[in-house]
Formats: structure tokens, C-alpha cells, sequence
């Protein structure tokens, strides 16, 4: 699948110097605490219970016998994400927020196992007391009163369950008034087993558990609410289910009118899945980025992605024949291992390509590679040379003009080239491959490749009923931290699919490879930055590496100020993945079942260019939110918390809380019904210069962050167009906004510096 993504380099932004700390606030999240009763046998209180007698609404809708996770359940179910985003107080409200989460007790690497554990194991054992033999006297008045609040609850539809391990899920809707509708024998999880097991294994729960935990004669007091609530509730249906499993829903006896957390259907979860689903964006001018791949399940596909193959490699020698002599590396001598020809050759098929491009018509000749096997194996031998050896020349005599003459041509075609191959920037010049089996996760099975015969071998033993293959382009250059490479995991919350309503969480986090990068070396510690598959390469990593090998946005952050790019968080990569998330959403739209009351947490995986352009990799259905990082057991109560507050909260009332999270209000959306994501990231820097048309809306967040779509003079009747194609004109057009942006940014540091100095005479 071919995607036309713009590429281009963009300019660097002149740093500020007013390096504001960020501003410490405590955390405002409610604990739910009960008070501890006075006086009255516990057994007494239970039989009152199951006496209690109703019987209404039969409903079937969750299939309990499967909440308790075994062994192997906690083993399986594992990934990781999270984390914060920040900004001047004053100019970003988004920051009380944020801070929160770090004025709070901190999780750090070294403590984070520990102090889950020993929360985990207390609330365990409290789940594992024999409470109908204990001689524990209480008040009887909370637990007399679950009653009356249970059939409250039901009338005011309150009634929720949780289908797995969210404790922060059950304790934000109870201190909301809601009554949780639990079989009391049967536990999230299997708490027999934590009690036993080692530390390590809080990883493998679902998302961490709350502290502080509430004490003994509390954890009583709840168990004993929950066995009345439930003798009430049992066969009614639930208002609201929090699952990250379908499996566990009974779909075809849900009421219409309970709330779930899982669409019914979604195509761009799997990686042929979100293939597909973008195909419309072949071929056109697009604010989607997404390496172009190929779906690999006929020859057709197989001649497809080889076509894709050959004219990278085309692209490819004139770009390392112009980067050497621009480098003053001498690529010709009598005695050279590649024959001169070659060069003529790519120089003849980029022309050929250029004018078939131009009249709009590709079937050539040219590219039948089957009848003309030989030329193109000869090209290919050569061009393995070129790409592997370092040293190899060129058999021509050098002379200077002859070399500049050969450099004028290469450079003036490879320029041409760029408005038909838009990806041209991400393909570096080893035309590497990502080959990706369409059945696995985690990183397993992931192999990378340069060689077309190697590639074309993998993909025809593949079988088609059971493992087919993505072949996607590679990022030959990401943007390095500390010589590595990363990629950020980026959540977002779907309430809607007709109209989309897409909400983007402003935290999320960055996964570091474990090695410095190098495209000589394929070796997965340096390419692959899955969490679970850089666990092996922590104790290896390289020196700066950070030790779980994952940052939080803010620390992301935070380098980027160092390294003077601290606008391009705002203006580039924030709004370039909202601008893909949304993009998907739209295209996926007409092939996802959607029912209504329907919400999903998404994790969806970006890798950031050099020049600071987040492309999407894939997204996730299930985005871990396991402890297996310290940051990730920080951010995860948050992130579940936010979710309450935006489909509980803002369901009733348009103006609440919806903690970090901002819904993407594309204006393009009101003009055309088409595919029309939110906004380009080259266009974001229009948003300097002029009113703004689009916005990502938070509610009570009266500075939202406000920027432009693409240019568009014409009538509200024509569709929007897709506008980040590479377009040289525009490309001029945003230098000098840009150079513009940075005479405005020297004055106002001129002017603070004036100030200061006044000041300190």
C-alpha cells in the first residue's frame, strides 16, 4: 500500500529562555474511606442479607464464571502505557492537572514492585478472611443502609460492574453515588494466588491496585455491603460495564441500554486490518501518517510491493551518489567494483517513472519486472554493493566538472521525485523493510529486511490460511534520543463512531530500544521498542538509556527544551497524532460495528522522524495498563480515572472535568462529509498567523488549544481537501512563517532581557 505522507524537512525553532518550573498542586482525586462501624455480629448481618428477598429484570448480560483470573489469564494478559504532556500555567490549565500526578507519592523504578506488592497482598488478604466466623462488632447503620441505597441506585441507574481488575474503575464510580454489582464468590482475581506468588508478579495484573488501601474492619464492612447489594442485584442488569475482554460479555442478551466498554467491532486493531482500512489513502494527498505498507495475500500483492521495492532502490542510488559528493566522498575511479552504467540506467528509469507520473498513466513497460529479470537482478546485485560496502566507486574517470555535471542531474531528478514519492524522507537509503506476521503481538515474529530475495522467500513460505504478512516501509530516520531509538504510545478514548467523537489523552509514554541505532545492524534491542521484548536488554543498554527504558511526556519533554524544540510537542506532534488517530477513525468508520452507549480505550503507536513528524505504526485494542514499568503504575490511575470522568461524567454534563483528556473537534467536519482529519502538521503553523478553525476542545479549559486546518478559499460546498502532500510552494510559504516566528520570539527575548536588566540596576 503506497500512502502519500508529507515528509519534508521542517526548520528548527529558536528556543525560549524562560525555563518555567513546573507548578506543584496536590492531588484532588477522592478516596473512598468507609467509616469504621460500631457493634454488631457479622453472621447476624449476612443472614439479614440473604434473606432479603428480589426478584426482577433477569438479565444474563456478563458471563461471571469468567472475572476470576487464573494463572495463566494473568500470564497472558501484559502491555504497557502512559504518561504527561506540560506547559506554563498560565498559558495551559492542562498543567494543574498533570502536575497532580507528580506533586503525589512518586513510584520510581526502585520501590515501584514493593510498594504494589505489599498494597496488592494487604488487599488480598482481606478478600481471603473467613468473615461469618469472625467476632468483629460493628455499627449495623452502613451496612442497614446498603439497602435502601442499593434500590436508589437501581432506580437512578447507578447499578455498574467491572469484569476484570480495575480498582480504580469501582472506586471513582461508588464515589459517585454508584452501587457495584459484584458476585462476592467470585473475585476479579485469584487472590489465593498473589498472596503466594513473588513480587514480580504484580505485573501481571490487569492495572495497579489503589493506595492506600482501606484497613481490615473496612475491608469487612464492604464485603458485607457487597453481599447484601448482590442478594438485590443479581438478576438485575447492569447501567454501566467496564471489560477490556469481549469474551466475558454475554453480546446477544446485553440490554440496549447498558453502557460497555468495547465496541462491538473494529477492523483497525489488526495490522491487515488497518491496512486495508487506509487503502482510500493510496495514492492521495493525505494528513494521515502512515508508513506506506502491503498486504501480502496474492501474487498480485507479492508484484505490488515488489513494483513499491525497485523504485526505492531507484531513489535511493541517486540519493547516496548526491549525499557523497555533497560530502566531498569521491565516488569515481578507473578501478571502481560498480560499472558506471548503472547510474545512467536509474537516471533513464527515474525519467521514465517521472513522465508516466506526469501523464497519469503507470502501466510501462519499465516496470514488468518478470520479462526483463536479468536488467533488474544486474541493478540489484550492483545496488546491494552500493548500499552494504561503504567504499565501493564508481568505474569512471573523476574529473571535477564531470562530477558536478553527474550531480547536477542526480539532484535535479531526485527534487522531481519528491513530489510523486512524498515518503521519500522516512526511506533513508537502504531501502530496510519491517516484515510483520498479521497473527502475532508484542514485537514476536518481527523481522527486518533490505534483501528482496530474503523478503520474497519469507512472504511465499508463509501460510495463507494462518500466517500471512505486513510488509511496511521503515523509518530509516527516527528521531534519536541518546543515540537510540523511540517510539511513543499514545492512548484515546472513542465515545462515538457516527459521528466520530475521539478523545486524545495529553500523557502517554516513550519506549526506548536498548542500543544505539545503526542501520548496519538489524539486531532487535536496537529497532524493536516493545516493552516486553526490551525487558531482556535493560541490564545492556546503552549508558543513557534510562532504566526501564521508558520516559514519561514530560521528561520527553523536557529534552526537547534542552535541545531547543520545545514548540514542536504543540505544534507538530501532538496535533500530527491526532490528526492520524482521527484520520483512521474516519476511514474505518463504514467497516466497524457500533452500537450505541459504546466506549473504548485505544493505545495507538507512533515513531517520531528526526524533523519531529509522528507517523503511525499500529494500534492497540487492549492497551496494557499492567504495572510493568514504574510510570506506567503512576499514570495508569489517572488515565482510568479520566475515562470515568469523560463517560460518566461529561455524559450528563457538557461542561465537567474530563481530566487529561481533549476531544478533537475537526471544523472541516461541519463543511464536507469526507474524510477530513483534524488538522496537518505543517498547516499547524498557521495557527501562528491567523483565527483559528479548529481546536482541540477540553471542557472547563478556557485557553483549549486552538489551531488552523489547511488553506481552504473555496465554498463550503467542495469537500476539504488533504493537504500535506509535498507541495514546495507551501513549503516556502511555512519558512517564512517560520523565520517570521523566530524575528517575533528574538524581540520578546529582547525585550524580557531589557527588563531584567533594568530591573537589576
Amino acid at each position: 500500500m503506497t500512502s502519500n505522507n508529507n515528509t519534508s524537512k521542517r526548520k528548527t525553532l529558536t528556543p525560549r529562555n524562560d525555563k518555567k518550573p513546573l507548578i506543584n498542586q496536590t492531588d484532588q482525586t477522592k478516596s473512598y474511606t468507609l467509616k469504621i462501624p460500631n457493634k454488631l455480629d457479622a453472621v447476624e448481618i449476612i443472614e439479614k442479607a440473604f434473606n432479603h428477598v428480589s426478584n426482577n429484570d433477569s438479565d444474563n448480560e456478563v458471563n461471571q464464571c469468567s472475572t476470576t483470573n487464573n494463572t495463566k489469564n494473568n500470564d497472558r494478559h501484559n502491555e504497557s502505557n502512559q504518561i504527561p504532556e506540560f506547559k506554563e500555567e498560565h498559558q495551559n490549565p492542562e498543567l494543574s492537572k498533570i502536575s497532580s500526578i507528580y506533586s503525589r507519592y512518586q513510584y520510581n523504578f526502585k520501590n515501584y514492585l514493593h510498594e504494589l506488592h505489599k498494597a496488592l497482598i494487604k488487599e488480598c488478604n482481606y478478600n481471603l478472611i473467613d468473615y461469618t466466623s469472625l467476632n468483629a462488632q460493628f455499627s449495623i447503620a452502613p451496612i442497614s443502609n446498603i439497602i435502601e441505597q442499593t434500590l436508589q441506585a437501581v432506580k437512578d441507574k447507578k447499578i455498574f460492574s467491572v469484569l476484570g481488575y480495575f480498582p480504580k474503575i469501582t472506586l471513582e464510580l461508588k464515589n459517585r453515588g454508584w452501587i457495584e454489582k459484584r458476585d462476592p464468590y467470585r473475585p476479579p482475581i485469584n487472590y489465593s494466588y498473589y498472596v503466594k506468588s513473588a513480587p514480580y508478579m504484580i505485573n501481571y495484573i490487569e492495572s495497579p491496585p489503589v493506595i492506600p488501601p482501606i484497613d481490615e474492619n473496612e475491608a469487612i464492612i464492604e464485603r458485607l455491603k457487597n453481599v447484601q447489594s448482590w442478594s438485590i442485584l443479581k438478576d438485575k442488569r447492569s447501567d454501566l460495564i467496564f471489560v477490556t475482554k469481549k469474551r466475558l460479555i454475554h453480546w446477544s442478551s446485553l440490554s440496549e441500554f447498558t453502557s460497555v466498554s468495547q465496541m462491538t467491532k473494529h477492523v483497525f486493531c489488526t495490522k491487515n486490518g488497518l491496512a486495508q482500512s487506509l487503502q482510500c489513502y493510496k495514492n492521495v494527498k493525505s494528513n494521515l501518517m502512515f508508513p506506506r505498507c502491503h498486504y501480502i495475500r496474492s501474487e498480485e500483492d507479492k508484484d505490488a510491493f515488489v513494483e513499491d521495492y525497485i523504485i526505492t532502490a531507484l531513489i535511493s542510488t541517486l540519493k547516496i551518489i548526491v549525499k557523497a559528493i555533497e560530502n566531498n566522498i569521491r565516488i569515481f575511479t578507473e578501478n571502481g567494483n560498480i560499472p558506471f552504467k548503472m547510474i545512467e540506467f536509474v537516471k533513464r528509469c527515474i525519467s521514465t517513472f517521472l513522465n508516466t507520473q506526469i501523464a497519469g498513466n503507470t502501466n510501462i513497460d519499465i516496470w514488468k519486472f518478470k520479462d526483463k529479470k536479468e536488467v533488474w537482478d544486474e541493478f540489484m546485485l550492483h545496488y546491494t554493493k552500493l548500499i552494504v560496502d561503504s567504499n565501493s566507486k564508481f568505474d569512471h574517470e573523476y574529473t571535477y566538472e564531470f562530477e558536478v555535471d553527474v550531480y547536477a542531474k542526480c539532484k535535479y531528478l531526485l527534487e522531481k521525485i519528491k513530489t510523486y514519492c512524498p515518503q521519500h524522507y522516512i526511506d533513508g537509503i537502504t531501502n530496510t523493510w519491517i516484515i510483520k506476521p498479521t497473527s502475532n503481538c508484542s514485537g514476536h515474529g518481527i523481522m527486518l529486511s533490505r534483501d528482496l530475495q530474503t523478503i520474497k522467500q519469507i512472504i511465499t513460505e508463509a501460510d495463507v490460511l494462518k500466517n500471512n504478512y505486513i510488509l511496511q516501509k521503515y523509518i530509516e530516520r527516527p528521531l534519536l534520543i541518546h543515540t537510540c531509538k523511540i517510539d511513543l504510545r499514545q492512548w484515546f478514548l472513542v465515545t462515538n463512531m457516527n459521528p466520530v467523537v475521539v478523545w486524545m489523552y495529553k500523557e502517554g509514554y516513550v519506549r526506548f530500544c536498548a542500543n544505539s541505532f545503526s542501520m548496519k545492524n538489524m539486531h532487535e534491542s536496537i529497532h524493536l521498542s516493545n516493552v516486553r521484548l526490551q525487558m531482556k536488554y535493560r541490564k545492556s543498554r546503552s549508558q543513557r538509556v534510562p532504566e526501564e527504558c521508558m520516559w514519561d511526556y514530560r521528561e520527553l519533554q523536557n529534552h526537547l527544551r534542552k535541545i531547543g524544540q520545545e514548540y514542536v510537542w504543540d505544534e507538530l506532534i501532538f496535533p500530527g497524532m491526532s490528526e492520524s488517530v482521527y484520520a483512521v477513525l474516519q476511514a474505518a468508520k463504514d467497516n466497524s460495528l457500533y452500537r450505541e452507549k459504546t466506549f473504548q480505550l485505544f493505545g495507538a503507536d507512533f515513531l517520531i522522524t528526526e524533523n519531529f513528524i509522528p507517523y503511525l505504526i499500529e494500534i492497540n485494542s487492549i492497551p496494557g495498563l499492567n504495572p510493568s514499568t514504574s510510570i506506567i503504575a503512576n499514570l495508569a490511575p489517572t488515565l482510568l480515572g479520566d475515562i470515568v470522568k469523560v463517560t460518566v461524567d461529561y455524559e450528563k454534563n457538557s461542561f465537567a472535568d474530563t481530566g487529561l483528556f481533549v476531544k478533537v473537534v475537526p471544523e472541516e467536519q461541519k463543511l464536507a462529509p469526507v474524510i477530513s482529519p483534524f488538522i496537518s502538521p505543517m498547516a499547524v503553523m498557521d495557527s501562528l498567523f491567523k483565527s483559528s478553525t479548529v481546536e482541540l476542545d477540553s471542557p472547563h479549559n478556557s485557553s483549549a488549544v486552538e489551531m488552523n486546518g489547511p488553506c481552504n478559499s473555496s465554498s463550503t460546498l467542495d469537500p476539504a481537501p488533504f493537504t500535506t502532500g509535498y507541495h514546495r510552494q507551501w513549503m516556502e510559504n511555512i519558512n517564512k512563517k517560520l523565520a517570521a516566528l523566530r524575528i517575533r520570539v528574538n524581540a520578546q527575548q529582547t525585550r524580557s532581557y531589557s527588563r531584567n536588566k533594568n530591573h537589576n540596576t
